[in-house]
């Protein structure tokens, strides 16, 4: 398999292929992440299981749940939540014991938690009130994304969730770039979006929120949205068999009369040629070293060393 190598005189990472595995019986992984000490979680949504392996893919543990397993996402914290959309539920577990610490359910009706994503370096040991993780709340249709500490996450599914960024309809997953801004695959899509709150010029409302489409030609239904230690993003387009690869910039608004965030293209560094087959969900581990692409409508999962 071929090796994609780093542009010179560009930050930005290349990545060489160690190897896959498909050798759990996996029926259809949606959701995956990487624990503090390099083990990678999985979701089997069809089998209704979490499944823990070691960083080259061999099987550490299994465990069963009571319903359908889709997103994952672990805190710098080492804490992992796994949404379950069709019961309405979360849970909360310790992703290296495979051991629930808790299980949250959504009270309200025509609503669920439908994905999950870590807020990036909020640093190993932090007090209860620190905010680490986003929760897409699905309320009658419309996707609300908001964090919340460690003992505000019930209240939040609950209660604030239209507190939190109104996405729109249709999320399949979102990535937090950071603790005011997001992006997001869209359900029969082939762009993702970008939400941000930003300070508002008028005395009566103190923030906005503020959605904005990227459209990617070479782009055909992305699933998943992960970043890297330079900041970059990565898609994963499970129609186009690649994974793209954005950057942060900036452009100047004139109706604004200020600069604003935008994203473009810099590169796809894998695709159909390094073994990119229908990607449903991709992750780095902790410390940027391997990139895991859930490959083959989560049949398989590619490793590739980050170099």
């Amino acid at each position: 398999m071929a090796q994609v190598l780093a542009v010179p005189g560009d930050v930005r990472h290349g990545f060489s292929y160690v190897g896959q595995f498909n050798h759990h019986d996996f029926e259809r992984i949606t959701g995956i992440a990487a624990s503090i000490k390099g083990n990678i979680l999985l979701c089997d949504y069809d089998k209704k299981n979490l499944i823990l392996v070691d960083p080259l893919g061999i099987f550490l543990k299994k465990l069963l749940v009571d319903s359908e397993p889709y997103d994952v996402a672990i805190t710098s914290q080492n804490i992992g939540y796994i949404t379950q959309p069709n019961s309405r539920t979360v849970l909360q577990i310790d992703p290296d014991k495979m051991i629930v610490l808790f299980k949250i359910t959504c009270d309200e009706l025509n609503t669920t938690v439908s994905c999950v994503s870590a807020l990036p370096n909020t640093g190993r040991d932090c007090s209860t009130d620190t905010v680490s993780c986003f929760f897409g709340v699905n309320h009658g249709g419309c996707v609300y994304a908001g964090a919340a500490n460690y003992e505000q996450v019930s209240s939040y599914i609950n209660i604030k969730s239209k507190d939190g960024y109104k996405i729109g309809s249709r999320v399949l997953k979102f990535h937090a770039v950071n603790a005011n801004s997001l992006l997001s695959c869209i359900g029969g899509q082939n762009n993702i979006t970008y939400t941000c709150t930003y300070t508002s010029r008028y005395a009566y409302v103190s923030k906005l929120t503020k959605n904005e489409i990227y459209n990617i030609v070479t782009l055909d239904s992305p699933t998943d949205i992960c970043s890297d230690d330079n900041g970059h993003i990565y898609v994963s387009g499970q129609g186009s068999n690649n994974i793209h690869r954005l950057a942060e910039g900036k452009k100047y608004l004139d109706f604004t009369k200020q600069e604003e965030t935008d994203y473009k293209v810099l590169d796809i560094p894998l695709d159909a040629k390094h073994g990119i087959k229908e990607p449903v969900a991709l992750c780095f581990n902790q410390d940027y070293s391997k990139l895991y692409i859930v490959n083959e409508w989560g049949k398989s999962v590619l490793v590739f060393d980050v170099i």
